[in-house]
């Protein structure tokens, strides 16, 4: 804008030499009065011609002088209000010149303000940071270097402050912009204090989550516990079933022996041959014990077993008694099926739904009471189907014989958790499946791991 002013004013310079030299000829003239009038009239037309070109230059300069006065002005006001401070300092921190943000950022008048030191604003404990800063900016003349220092202002209230500067290739002035970051910073110290508290939440939740883990994990094996206590009844009842026939048996064995005597066939070789199948009586019996203990004892880790092996231990438990109640089952194996998980609880699967099974042929009086145990493998999952011919389950209620404490039979003979808690084992114990199906003549459970 300044070179624009100079450049008018120097083109309206030589127009008024030219004027000059216009004038001065026509008095030349005139004083001779050896001029003719026609060479009057030129000089007079001339000067009409660089009259109206001084009043073009004129208005020229006059169109010039107010834009430059309103690029000031838009200038001015860009530098006074903009929301960010900017100032001159001199090498020893004078401040040469302010705009208002400067001074309202620092609580003083802007003509207050110059003349002073900047650093006289800086905090005692930035003190240090903010002379090293200056010194940085003035070595590294044209680079911008940046600082966060706290500005005290007059009156005593406090301001945490991004300033940038850059000194001038002369090195004797820098250019200064100071931008207040205080909510910035409150924000920030808000946010972690946030930040922490979430972490306090968190940490609160997991020990919450993980309690209330520990404490479904312990209803979880109260639930199998009363299941078994529920069937326990059951097992006793097919102990029975199981001794009785060995116990009578033994009682047999052992009647002998005074018949034996009287005959006189009481020798060494008949006392052996009577102690030695006795022995195998009271072993089995004793292998019986084994059985139930097994099934009755809490698995403490993931294993792998052979289904088929524990399937052949939980029909040992129960088939006398299902024999005397004439129901047959057929077992239908497809080779020796591996699963990973918890045998026992897996044992326990399987006797409920067996369970259910004798429970509905009973209910029905079935005359061919069967039982269909069939296992296979589908890839990698091994599958162990339950079928009987019962009649099947009402339509209405399939859907529901998996809910807790839902029964069909009286008080007295279901608890309404045995299906609940084998669909429980299956799916959240040992990632497997566990549903149910009507078949023509009855249900079918599919057990899949």
């Amino acid at each position: 804008m300044d070179k624009v002013e100079d450049n008018s004013r120097l083109t309206a310079t030589a127009e008024l030499r030219r004027c000059a030299e216009v004038r001065l000829r026509a008095k030349s003239l005139k004083s001779n009065s050896s001029g003719t009038e026609e060479s009057t009239q030129r000089l007079v037309h001339e000067l009409e011609v660089h009259k109206i070109e001084l009043e073009m230059q004129n208005a020229e300069l006059c169109r010039a002088r107010d834009e430059v006065e309103n690029a000031l002005e838009k200038y001015t006001d860009l530098f006074d209000f903009a929301p960010v401070g900017y100032c001159n300092l001199t090498s020893d921190g004078v401040v040469l010149l302010a705009n208002l943000t400067t001074a309202s950022l620092l609580g003083v008048e802007r003509s207050r303000l110059l003349g002073r030191r900047l650093d006289l604003f800086v905090m005692n404990e930035y003190r240090l940071i903010f002379t090293e800063f200056m010194e940085k900016v003035f070595a590294s003349r044209g680079n911008k270097e940046s600082c966060e220092v706290a500005l005290s202002t007059e009156g005593n209230s406090a301001l945490i402050a991004h300033v940038e500067a850059f000194a001038c290739m002369s090195g004797q002035e820098c250019r200064l912009a100071i931008i207040n970051i205080s909510e910035r910073r409150r924000a920030e110290a808000l946010l972690s204090e946030k930040q922490r508290e979430l972490v306090e939440l968190n940490s609160s939740l997991e020990t919450r989550i993980v309690k209330a883990v520990d404490d479904l994990r312990q209803k979880d094996q109260m639930l199998i516990l009363q299941d078994r206590r529920a069937v326990m009844g059951e097992m006793i009842n097919n102990i029975a079933h199981q001794w009785r026939q060995p116990l009578n048996i033994l009682g047999l064995y052992i009647q002998e022996l005074p018949y034996a005597y009287e005959a006189g066939e009481f020798s060494r070789e008949y006392l052996e041959e009577n102690t030695r199948k006795g022995m195998e009586v009271i072993q089995h019996m004793s292998q019986t014990i084994d059985g139930f203990r097994k099934f009755f004892r809490p698995d403490r880790e993931i294993v792998d077993f052979v289904v088929n092996h524990v399937i052949a231990r939980t029909l040992s438990l129960i088939e006398k008694s299902f024999q005397e109640q004439g129901i047959k089952i057929v077992l239908d194996q497809e080779g020796d099926l591996m699963a990973k998980g918890f045998p026992n609880e897996y044992a326990q699967v399987l006797l409920n739904i067996l369970m259910n099974s004798r429970d509905a042929l009973v209910e029905q009086k079935v005359e061919e009471a069967l039982i269909s145990i069939r296992t296979f493998t589908e890839g990698s999952v091994a599958v162990v189907t339950i079928a009987d011919n019962g009649g099947g389950i009402a339509g209405e209620i399939i859907e529901r014989i998996f809910d807790p404490y839902f029964t069909t039979k009286g008080p007295d003979k279901g608890t309404g958790i045995g299906l609940f808690m084998s669909r429980n084992i299956i799916e959240n114990h040992m990632g497997g499946r566990l549903a149910v199906l009507n078949t023509g003549s009855g249900a079918e459970f599919r057990i899949e791991v």
